[in-house]
């Protein structure tokens, strides 16, 4: 297919792109706010073109949306009223919400919409599942923990913003494995919180996500942006079987964005969803709010 981009952050230049190119994807256009910084990210890239045209982001089958989290969903429902295929990076919206737009958009239409939540493809997801096909109740421990303090002048500086991430470390780092839970798990049916520690701009540097299921079965996740030695662990004890993942999964290089393209290229031709659906990221956007409104009763700093 013919690929727009909307975009051109780190996920773009080191993932997205080289997986493009490695299953014979064609990248045509890339797009941002700023005409000048999208038309040499193009460049130094190897996309023949790049600017700030909106026409021009959806002459294209599909659009690969990696704007700061505010700009999901209004991208990308432009993108869907246009007729182009969406896959877009994660969160899908976070805390901001509106995600559930883009699915009525895309059935309407009868397009293909994702959200780029590949550890369902990885060997992690079907471990998971494998140590809950007992159906037992079972308990889950989730620890990620990673150094972020970005300076103002960094480019990465508006992830401590939830009016443009959707959120902090949850949103963000988070986001990935509570959908690892959801996708095996279902919704679950409690929410709670506790946050800590804040950037000026208002994110949480601390998440403790406390979940329930009407099996039993419960989860605690700490996510963290802290100094020190980073950590990506899952624990999970069901019916006297044990399960440690450490580290969550390796994570290297564009690797698990070509199977995320590649299954999302396959939906296209096939007329299937893709492995991770919109409307199954909603889901993850609603825990990531409760989770909000939880912290925000308990009045966290």
């Amino acid at each position: 297919m013919r690929w727009a981009v909307a975009g051109h952050g780190d996920v773009v230049r080191s993932r997205v792109l080289p997986a493009l190119r490695a299953l014979g994807e064609e990248p045509v256009y890339l797009w941002g706010r700023d005409a000048g910084r999208a038309a040499r990210a193009a460049a130094e890239h190897g996309v023949p073109a790049g600017g700030d045209d909106p026409g021009r982001l959806t002459a294209a089958d599909a659009v690969y949306v990696a704007t700061p989290v505010a700009g999901h969903v209004p991208v990308a429902l432009h993108a869907l009223r246009a007729g182009c295929h969406v896959l877009v990076e994660t969160p899908l919206a976070g805390a901001l919400g509106g995600g559930g737009a883009l699915a009525a958009e895309a059935a309407g239409a009868g397009l293909r919409a994702g959200v780029a939540y590949h550890r369902r493809l990885g060997p992690a997801a079907g471990r998971l599942r494998e140590a809950l096909a007992a159906g037992a109740p079972a308990r889950v421990q989730v620890t990620f923990c990673a150094p972020f303090d970005p300076a103002p002048d960094h480019p990465a500086h508006w992830r401590t913003d939830p009016a443009a991430a959707g959120g902090g470390v949850l949103a963000d780092a988070g986001s990935h494995r509570l959908d690892l839970l959801l996708s095996v798990l279902g919704p679950p049916v409690r929410v709670g919180a506790r946050f800590g520690r804040r950037f000026a701009a208002g994110a949480e540097r601390r998440a403790h996500v406390t979940l329930g299921w009407d099996s039993g079965t419960s989860a605690e996740c700490r996510f963290a942006w802290a100094g020190g030695a980073g950590r990506d662990r899952l624990d999970v004890t069901a019916g006297g079987r044990f399960l440690t993942l450490d580290p969550l999964d390796a994570d290297p290089g564009p690797g698990p964005h070509v199977e995320l393209i590649a299954d999302f290229a396959a939906a296209v031709r096939d007329g299937r969803d893709p492995a991770c659906p919109v409307a199954d990221a909603v889901l993850v956007d609603d825990v990531i709010t409760s989770a909000c409104w939880a912290a925000r009763l308990r009045n966290d700093p």
